[in-house]
């Protein structure tokens, strides 16, 4: 039977061919393992496809060429493992996202799409892995759309499996949403799985996905959501039993990640309902705040759990209201179940002010903690540290202390102070200092000591560079800090912490002349600009100006550009060279050459005039106008 899949595997030239990491030359020792009796053979074959054929969901030619074998292995019933190798193919022919495709992506979804014969067949496969993976590889089969709803809505009734009944209805709703407007009829369907399904977990599902499809609204409050999880967290779900083999490979690890995670709980499929509900809600940010409210005030760890990443998701993403969920979540950091409490801290992590309701929760919890510095094992565990330390390399600043400076909080000063005097110093602790900005002064002393103690000239060290900047964001209250300053090597970053903190002219202005005819472009950039801000000398501005206008490098005369922009003056070359670099189309240009054209000498120099005609880059704001 092997003869028979892997016919005219060996005819391809695939050392001719390349995938992520070179040569496709192993492409047929991955296929073949992907049909070994071996499960550890499988697994590590399939992690060299997703690693290399398949890499991050890129498609190359050896990809296309891979597929008929492919499609040959899950065709053949005595193969194991077809599922994982259906899946593949899902993810090979773009199912997730079928729509605009080219080159070899496009030549894969129509491999995978002209296989529909075959997941026709599989539907109704004695094996329930390989019928839920079909229902994953058909919104592939972009052709076939309305075809593949008649066939799943058919299926349901004969299907007894209780996950392959909830995979077909949550593709029903994904090619109904594909059809853009599907119509009635796969609205009437989903509303009829909601109203007649006894099972909770499938009734929750087809409101899930009958709520996401456009036109329809009011199916599905959050608190009857609550309610619906309410109950899948009551009764559970199933639970994978953990595999018996190990394979030292990144799936080999994910699949024990996942087991461990799932042996743990009542309910492990939950997780994806709560995902899937949030997003069914869209833009109705109100609505899904909500939920996840009631999910992070339920007494259940898991409903915790659940919340918590799809709460990130939105916060991250959609503007809204946050006070109460962020508050919320402050609460779970008070009282939180030591699986969670982590997992709550490191939400807030990336808010910055967002997450102000929270900081009160975080900051008794840290300043109580029994335990400033835990090694990373026990990082996870109820207390919140201050440092974590690593089996091999330095420290780092917990993501407690971290969120606590990014709010601005003064009390984060004492646990910041006390990273500062850690041995060795934590990775983390001078953007500690960074963010609190002039509230980091009472720092000052530790931060000079750090400067002193520090080794200078080591371009792999940049530690004493990360010192400079929390003394940059300090300001002119460090200016006990500029002899030391002055007397170290005088990097980018030791420019910029003297064009901050200094006030006046004198050994800073001579030190900055110096570093203005640096060879290295930030430096000289960055002490012509502190000069002109300091001595309100453009002179050396022009100067380094003049040395990188005209280089090809565009980091180069951008820089160039936006420094006369910040004085305002430039020579009649320079004008010139200025507006040839307008009329380039270079969407990376930037808006620096603009901005530089419209500062005159006579201009207030804090003002930014930009023409509205010129085009912004991608993703920059829209001109003035």
């Amino acid at each position: 039977m092997a003869e028979e899949i892997f016919a005219g595997l060996d005819d391809i030239r695939w050392a001719r061919m390349r995938h992520a990491y070179g040569p496709a030359a192993d492409v047929p020792g991955l296929l073949r393992g992907l049909a070994d009796p071996d499960p550890a053979v499988r697994e590590t074959a399939l992690d060299g496809m997703y690693g290399t054929v398949h890499h991050q969901g890129d498609v190359y030619p050896c990809t296309v060429a891979a597929i008929p074998f492919l499609l040959r292995i899950a065709a053949d019933p005595g193969v194991p493992g077809r599922a994982e190798v259906v899946r593949l193919l899902a993810g090979i022919g773009s199912a997730e996202d079928p729509t605009e495709l080219e080159g070899a992506y496009r030549k894969a979804n129509q491999a995978v799409g002209a296989a529909y014969p075959l997941w026709e067949k599989l539907l109704e496969d004695a094996d329930p892995r390989v019928r839920e993976a079909v229902t994953e590889v058909l919104p592939a089969c972009t052709r076939r759309g309305r075809a593949a709803l008649t066939l799943l809505t058919a299926r349901l009734p004969h299907e007894p499996d209780e996950s392959v009944r909830t995979a077909i209805v949550r593709t029903v709703g994904t090619l109904a949403r594909a059809e853009g407007d599907p119509g009635q009829e796969p609205r009437d369907w989903l509303a009829g799985v909601a109203a007649a399904e006894p099972g909770v977990r499938l009734r929750l599902v087809a409101l899930t996905e009958l709520t996401s499809l456009p036109g329809v609204s009011d199916v599905m409050g959050a608190d009857d959501a609550l309610d619906l999880l309410a109950a899948v967290y009551r009764t559970g779900t199933p639970v994978t039993e953990p595999a018996a083999f190990e394979t030292a490979t990144p799936a080999g690890a994910v699949r024990r990640s996942c087991e461990q995670a799932a042996q743990c709980r009542r309910a492990p499929e939950a997780a994806d309902l709560v995902r899937g509900l949030s997003r069914s809600y869209g833009d109705r940010v109100a609505e899904r705040v909500r939920l996840l409210t009631g999910l992070l005030r339920s007494p259940e760890w898991e409903c915790h759990a659940d919340a918590l990443p799809v709460a990130d998701h939105l916060v991250s993403g959609w503007r809204g209201d946050y006070r109460e969920l962020v508050g919320v979540v402050g609460e779970r950091i008070r009282d939180g179940h030591p699986r969670t409490r982590p997992a709550t801290v490191r939400m807030l992590e990336d808010l910055g002010e967002v997450a102000l309701p929270a900081v009160d929760a975080l900051a008794e919890a840290l300043e109580s903690t029994p335990r400033r510095a835990v090694p990373h094992t026990e990082a996870d565990g109820t207390d919140l540290p201050w440092v974590i330390e690593w089996a091999s390399g330095p420290p780092t600043v917990s993501p407690g202390v971290r969120v606590l400076a990014r709010a601005g909080d003064p009390r984060a000063l004492p646990m910041v102070a006390w990273a500062l005097d850690h041995e060795p110093m934590p990775n983390h602790a001078t953007s500690c200092a960074v963010s609190l900005g002039t509230r980091a002064a009472p720092l000052l002393p530790l931060l000079i000591a750090r400067l002193r103690d520090l080794p200078a000239g080591d371009r792999f060290d940049d530690r004493r560079d990360d010192v400079a900047y929390a003394l940059a964001a300090i300001g002119p209250a460090a200016a006990e800090a500029l002899p030391v300053l002055l007397a170290g090597p005088h990097t980018h970053a030791v420019i910029r912490a003297l064009g901050k903190i200094a006030a006046t002219e004198g050994e800073v202005v001579d030190a900055l002349r110096v570093a203005a005819g640096a060879a290295d472009r930030r430096t000289a950039v960055t002490a012509a600009s502190a000069l002109w801000e300091i001595a309100g000398d453009a002179e050396p501005a022009l100067a380094v100006a003049g040395r990188y206008l005209d280089d090809d490098d565009r980091h180069a005369w951008r820089d160039a550009a936006e420094l006369l922009a910040g004085v305002g003056q430039a020579t009649k070359p320079q004008l010139t060279r200025l507006r040839r670099l307008t009329r380039r189309k270079d969407p990376q240009r930037g808006r620096g050459p603009g901005a530089a054209l419209s500062r005159g000498p006579g201009r207030d120099r804090r003002t930014l005039i930009t023409r509205p005609e010129w085009p912004c880059a991608p993703g920059s704001a829209a001109p003035a106008s």
